[in-house]
């Protein structure tokens, strides 16, 4: 997850890239209990340096992905102030891509930080999973996952988001939404879209919840293009944090010829 917007009240700063070599994540086999959930959680492992910077900035309120550390202080009158900080994850090897059709949004993925993967021959589908940890400057609280489908439909694209439950308190998401981006060489990429959603809750009995269809705009340009998935999660007993926006693998759309992967 890399933040490009952020819709907040507060500031946000830049922070340095942080990078952490030699460690290997091994992918682990994952159990699922009666319920259907799968009990293995890697992401403490393979996010292991964005976790330990969260612990020695002493972040009240921080979230870690594969991109990287978002932290937020407040000031004496209460206003936040939230920090990006790109780190690198501890190296991990992606699991093969599959072509199956069977749901595994909770077993894939589960130690590798962020996955992409196109599960159509045809190459109009494909999907991305990040691995979201989050804590206090207490240490971690919790842990979930984003899995973005897009189904590619002529020239635009349709996507749906996932939202998994791994461990900790319940999570009340807010102010979230998909945004579609333009590839522009050396300059900043253009916005083509940005939609809504509205995900709820997800808990321990309640662990996984689905978006409906989200339809991008017509994408008139040659050029390739992807989405980011942004949002703010509450904790239950908790505040209110953001989560590094999760992005997903570009997708072409040259000359006049339907998009793919």
């Amino acid at each position: 997850m890399n933040i490009r917007s952020l819709r907040r009240g507060g500031a946000i700063v830049a922070g340095l890239l942080v990078v952490v070599l030699g460690v290997t994540a091994m992918e682990a086999p994952a159990l699922a209990s009666p319920d259907g959930k799968n009990t293995y959680d890697g992401a403490q492992t393979v996010l292991a340096p964005c976790i330990a910077l969260a612990m020695q900035q002493k972040a009240a309120e921080w979230s870690c992905t594969s991109a990287g550390l978002s932290s937020t202080r407040r000031d004496a009158h209460g206003t936040p102030t939230t920090t990006f900080t790109p780190v690198a994850a501890t190296t991990a090897p992606a699991p093969a891509p599959t072509f199956a059709l069977a749901d595994d949004y909770d077993t894939w993925c589960e130690s590798s930080g962020t996955c992409h993967r196109v599960i159509d021959a045809s190459r109009y589908i494909g999907e991305t999973k990040g691995n979201a940890v989050y804590g206090n400057s207490s240490g971690v609280i919790g842990s979930f996952d984003v899995i973005i489908r897009n189904s590619l439909q002529g020239r635009r694209g349709r996507w749906t988001v996932s939202l998994i439950w791994d461990l900790g308190p319940s999570l009340t998401f807010s102010d979230s939404w998909i945004n579609c981006y333009q590839v522009i060489d050396l300059w900043p990429d253009a916005d083509c879209g940005d939609h809504a959603l509205y995900p709820g809750r997800i808990s321990s009995g309640a662990w996984r919840w689905n978006s409906p269809t989200i339809y991008g705009n017509n994408l008139v340009n040659s050029a390739a293009y992807y989405a980011a998935f942004n949002t703010d999660f509450t904790p239950a007993g908790y505040s209110a944090r953001t989560a590094p926006a999760l992005e997903t693998a570009r997708f072409k759309c040259y000359g006049s010829d339907p998009c793919k992967f």
